[in-house]
Formats: C-alpha cells, structure tokens, sequence
C-alpha cells in the first residue's frame, strides 16, 4: 500500500531476531526469547535504509526464561524476598533484587550461564497464588524439571550440585535475613524470609532476549529522524521499535506507557 502523508511504524523489537542481536551484543545471540516471534526487525532496518538514525541498538534487555534443555518456564522468582540464585558451584552470586541489565551479566559469567532458584515451602506456595501459576508449578514439580525435597542437601542432590555450597548458601543468606545485611548487596527490605520450612524446591533458569531498547530516532512529535539531524517527512514511529526512551534499562511495564504514549503523539500528528 503507498501511503501518500504519512505512515507509523509501530512494530515493536528485534529480540526474536538473534544475528541483529548479536551484531549489537554477541554474548546474546545463542540465548533464546521472550518475546514474539515476530519480533524481528524488518520494518526497522526498512526504516535504516530510508537513511534513520538509531540510538541505543546494543541495549537489549535479558529476562530469567528456561534453559533450552527444559521443556517450559517456571515463575519461580516472582517474589525477591521467598529465594535466592546459586549457581552449578552451589554459590549465589548476585544480589536477587539486581537491575535486569545486571543480573543477566552475571548469568552470563556463570557455568553453562544458568543458576537454579531455591525456596522454601512458604515460598513455593506464595508462587503457587499467582493466576495459574500453581497448575504449572505442580507441572513442574511432576516432570521432574522442579526438584523437590526435605532437606537442603538431599534438595542439592537432586539439583546435581554440591550439598556442602548449597547448605553454605542457604545458612549464609538466612543469616543475612537476621542480620539485615547482605554480603552481595540485597536491599535491607528483601531481606525478610528464611528458607527455612520444608520441603524445599529448586529449578533451573537461563536468559532469554526480552526487550529491544535501541531503535530509530524519533523527537517529541513521534517524527523519525535521519542522520544528518533532519525529519523523515511524513514518517513517523511508536513503540519498542524507537531508541533513546528508556536508556539502557526499560523498567517493567514501561514499554506499554512508552508504547500508548507516542503511539498517541504519532497518530494525531500524522492525522494533521
């Protein structure tokens, strides 16, 4: 269709294209998404040959998922305060309540760039609230691909890690819950809940590409911008498939705002 005043791009990211992910970020482009499958870029690279400015292309935003070895994901870190992260070793390694951008660079450093979430019974069951979250938690537990048990190290055990670093890590954090301090940082107010009642449970988590917080450069009125700083006439662009709105870090739930926000702007304008 040629449109003759204006058209808005507004389709979304590129997460679901992993070679445009890993030609910004080459330690992303094995991981899988989160994202739509249709998340792939065309209209924007369309955008580029029409002479775009991009800004931020290599932020690229990571989420918790499943390794690819596992047949489903498991919300088993909805809540900061009922678990922690160890890794293959049996160690955490970072503060649970880290920003997105930090807790995938350290998934990323770890062996086979996964870490397992343990929590206790209280915590297992505060998951299981949400939605139908409990359906597919008992799933889990069911196929084997969330390990239970009654005891911190028959828990490690079955995790395929060693007992003594996990037992290590549980009595350290639960100390810290005491104590109010953290040796990795974790806020005072996510320092609250013990994993302490049995039976204890554990899965598996990789990152997977999320969110695409690079894209074209657009100004207040949603109109797309070349590269020598002048307005593409009559285009315009809304959404995840713009840069420069959210830094290097999209906070949760920020793309619908941003989404609504210039998705509104671009309409009226091009409308006019």
């Amino acid at each position: 269709i040629r449109a003759r005043k204006a058209v808005i791009a507004a389709t979304g990211g590129f997460a679901a294209n992993a070679k445009m992910c890993g030609l910004h970020d080459p330690r992303l482009e094995h991981l899988g998404t989160s994202n739509l499958p249709s998340a792939t870029g065309e209209v924007l690279k369309y955008m580029i040959n029409l002479g775009a400015e991009t800004v931020g292309m290599d932020y690229i935003q990571c989420v918790i998922n499943r390794p690819s070895d596992m047949k489903k994901y498991y919300p088993m870190s909805i809540f900061v305060d009922y678990f922690i992260f160890v890794n293959w070793e049996g160690k955490r390694f970072i503060s649970e309540d880290a920003p997105r951008d930090q807790l995938c660079d350290a998934f990323l450093k770890q062996t086979k760039e996964q870490a397992f979430s343990i929590m206790d019974a209280k915590g297992f069951e505060v998951h299981c609230t949400q939605g139908r979250v409990g359906d597919l938690l008992q799933s889990g537990v069911d196929a084997g691909e969330i390990v239970k048990a009654d005891t911190i190290e028959a828990l490690a055990d079955k995790m395929g890690v060693p007992r003594d670093a996990v037992k290590q890590s549980v009595d350290a954090y639960n100390a810290s819950v005491e104590s109010k301090k953290d040796a990795l940082g974790r806020d005072a107010s996510m320092l609250t809940r013990k994993i302490e009642a049995a039976p204890f449970y554990a899965t598996r988590f990789a990152m997977a590409r999320h969110h695409t917080m690079g894209g074209v450069l657009i100004n207040a009125r949603a109109q797309v911008i070349d590269r020598d700083g002048e307005v593409i006439p009559g285009l315009y662009a809304a959404g995840e498939v713009t840069g420069g709105v959210h830094g290097n870090n999209r906070v949760g739930g920020n793309g619908i705002a941003d989404a609504f926000t210039f998705g509104l702007i671009a309409g009226r304008n091009a409308v006019k």
